[in-house]
């Protein structure tokens, strides 16, 4: 079970007071589980099922992503923020490089995985985070049968390679050839060119929608997830596993995905029929301790704080954006897989199938992603404008259009929670 966090913010966070300093930190994470509310009011074999995800170490790399403008300063033809990286399969709590960078590095936009192999090989090119361009991609799951289907992934790969380079589209990758820019064998990384291939034929192709917004980023992942369910459908796995015991067969998706350093999409995602997706943490709050500016050192959280139960009630991420009060730290947020503070108040836990987006401008909104794999999912299209994009898509050579409603209904459990969709400004607090 892989573990990551993700910071993005007004003000900028020293590496280490993120990934190292903290009481449980994502350095910790590799054998130690923080899991505040995660068990809570669920059935015995669901609560057995997230035990066993808890129980694995995450011992198969690690990655580090921050955005800086150090390459912009002295390359006139670079613009703005760029992504900058360091990977390691080395055990990264004994890392000396890793520690010395972080205590030299600080950014308003960070991510950090420690991964835990599906299978081999444990080498560099499969540590996440993956690089796009100005993108940063990482992820926590698993796409179900990944080997059986690779080989049909690959080959949409390349279908929507021949789209972008008809076009002349402006690519996420370099030349435009997605697929030689595949360099390891995870189903992430296949994942992740899929999505930015996507992406990148929704921004070039309808500059009318926003270019680059979150709705387009969002769009891309919806027709990601629907392709994904086309190939698993042909082959019958998935959530389209047929018999009763399969109802807990489908694909994990905790993703996060950055634009810029500016722009954010992150989502809790599993479409089986049964289970719940894996544990997915959000603070608004979290910055303003963690930087040592305000906090030079941590205080211990109080008794009513410390809650180590996982079955015990927390705030949902909803009600978590409904208390929501600026700090010192500004605007920002810090998704993870575990919280990595003890200060529970300061986190939410993501309900099932919800996807977070915050944008240029700050403003954040709580989504269910499931509902546009629902019936009546052509309503939720026309809501978010997305059947307008679709219109004008033109089919490919092979007639079969580019992008397009999701092919299969998925009969995913409804949260109620998740069902109302949340807008918060983070600028202004409200």
């Amino acid at each position: 079970m892989c573990r990551w966090i993700v910071y993005i913010g007004e003000q900028s966070i020293m590496l280490y007071d993120l990934l190292i300093k903290p009481d449980h930190s994502i350095v910790k994470q590799v054998s130690d589980r923080f899991i505040p509310g995660l068990y809570y009011g669920l059935e015995e074999d669901d609560v057995n099922e997230l035990k066993k995800q808890s129980t694995w170490i995450n011992v198969d790399g690690f990655g580090v992503s921050w955005y800086t403008d150090t390459l912009a300063e002295f390359d006139p033809s670079v613009k703005g923020l760029q992504p900058a990286q360091f990977r390691t399969i080395a055990p990264i709590h004994t890392d000396l490089a890793f520690a010395q960078l972080c205590d030299h590095t600080a950014s308003t936009c960070t991510l950090a995985h420690i991964r835990d192999a599906s299978f081999p090989p444990v080498v560099e090119v499969n540590n996440h985070p993956f690089i796009f361009g100005k993108y940063t991609f990482m992820h926590n799951g698993s796409i179900d049968s990944f080997r059986l289907i690779r080989f049909d992934v690959m080959q949409r790969i390349f279908e929507l390679q021949g789209v972008v380079q008809t076009n002349q589209y402006q690519s996420s990758v370099q030349d435009s050839n997605y697929i030689f820019n595949i360099l390891g064998n995870t189903d992430t990384e296949h994942f992740a060119t899929l999505y930015f291939a996507h992406l990148d034929i929704i921004r070039a192709s309808n500059p009318d929608f926003g270019g680059d917004s979150t709705d387009a980023m969002l769009l891309a992942l919806i027709e990601t997830i629907a392709d994904i369910h086309l190939i698993q459908f042909k082959y019958k796995v998935g959530p389209f596993t047929p018999g009763t015991d399969s109802e807990r067969v489908g694909n994990n998706l905790n993703l996060s995905i950055t634009d810029g350093g500016e722009q954010l999409v992150v989502s809790r995602w599993r479409d089986s029929k049964e289970g719940y997706p894996r544990s997915l943490y959000l603070s608004l709050t979290a910055g303003e301790k963690l930087n040592r500016k305000y906090y030079p050192e941590l205080p211990d959280p109080s008794a009513s704080e410390d809650v180590d139960d996982p079955s015990v009630k927390i705030d949902s991420v909803r009600e978590l954006i409904a208390r929501y009060e600026p700090t010192q730290q500004g605007a920002h947020a810090i998704i993870g897989s575990e919280p990595s503070t003890r200060y529970v108040q300061d986190w939410g836990l993501f309900d099932q199938n919800q996807v977070l987006t915050v944008d240029k401008d700050r403003k954040l909104r709580l989504i269910n992603l499931a509902k546009f794999f629902r019936p009546g999912r052509e309503h939720e299209f026309d809501k978010y404008n997305f059947t307008k994009v679709i219109e004008k898509m033109k089919a490919s050579e092979t007639g079969r259009r580019i992008i397009g409603l999701p092919a299969h209904v998925i009969d995913i459990p409804q949260s109620k929670r998740s069902a109302f969709e949340t807008h918060l400004d983070l600028g202004s607090g409200k």
